[in-house]
Formats: structure tokens, C-alpha cells, sequence
């Protein structure tokens, strides 16, 4: 079982087992002022296979965090859980859609999202924060 795709998106939605993406593989945001929302969302494609469906339990938990790429403690995390489809022969994709639209970044700079997974490699999602105004000037 691996993670096939992890990426940020304007917006996504899972249907029927097939995943929508409006703008997807954002890497930078920009905003006039921080804190800001990160105003994005995350999209997460776990691939397993027959060997994966036929071990343990279908059930697997995951975590995310996000956090500056440099030093710094976690600014927010979600978790939960995924089910491998189908039966014991079966293969396929998870796709996965978080909204993330109202967490916040407090200043500009490199940020990553960490995912992890029972039975995943972890993945990083990076993304820079800009700020788009200048700061103002001390007027001494």
C-alpha cells in the first residue's frame, strides 16, 4: 500500500469512488496579511493491492499535521480512519478530500503537511505562504 498522489487543490469531492479536482498540486498561497486561512484543501490517493486487501484488517487510520518545514510545533492535525475496498482479491485507489479552507497559517513562509498511515510511507505536502503587502515602515 502506498500514497499514489497528496497534493493541495482549490477544491475536490469524492463520488462513486471517483475523485473531482478543481486546481490541484497548489505549492504557493498568497495572502495580504497573516494569520490567514489556508484557504485550500487537501487531496490524499492511497493505492493498495491484492496482497494489501488479503492482510490484516481493511480498517487502516491515518494522521496529518501541518507545521512550518523548518523547526516550529504543529499548527493543526486531523485523523480518522480508511477502509480498503472491494474483497480479499481486490485492488484499487482511496481517494481522500480534506477541507482545510479555514485552518490557519500565522506568517508567511515554507510549510509542510506530514501524512501518515497504518501501512503507508509518510508524505509530505509542501507549500510556501507569501504575503502580498509590504510591512510598514518604522517612521523614526
Amino acid at each position: 500500500m502506498r500514497v499514489a498522489a497528496a497534493f493541495l487543490a482549490d477544491a475536490a469531492n469524492v463520488r462513486e469512488g471517483t475523485l473531482g479536482v478543481l486546481s490541484g498540486f497548489i505549492n504557493t498561497i498568497n495572502r495580504p496579511e497573516y494569520p490567514a486561512p489556508l484557504g485550500a484543501t487537501l487531496v490524499v490517493v492511497v493505492e493498495y493491492d491484492e496482497n494489501e486487501a488479503r492482510r490484516g484488517d481493511p480498517e487502516r487510520s491515518f494522521r496529518a499535521r501541518c507545521e512550518p518545514a523548518v523547526g516550529g510545533g504543529e499548527l493543526f492535525s486531523l485523523e480518522g480512519n480508511f477502509s480498503l475496498g472491494g474483497g480479499n482479491d481486490s485492488f484499487g485507489y482511496i481517494p481522500m478530500v480534506f477541507p482545510l479552507n479555514e485552518a490557519q497559517i500565522p506568517m508567511p513562509g515554507s510549510y509542510r503537511i506530514v501524512f501518515e498511515g497504518t501501512g503507508l510511507e509518510r508524505v509530505d505536502v509542501r507549500f510556501y505562504a507569501n504575503a502580498t503587502s509590504l510591512p510598514e515602515l518604522d517612521e523614526e
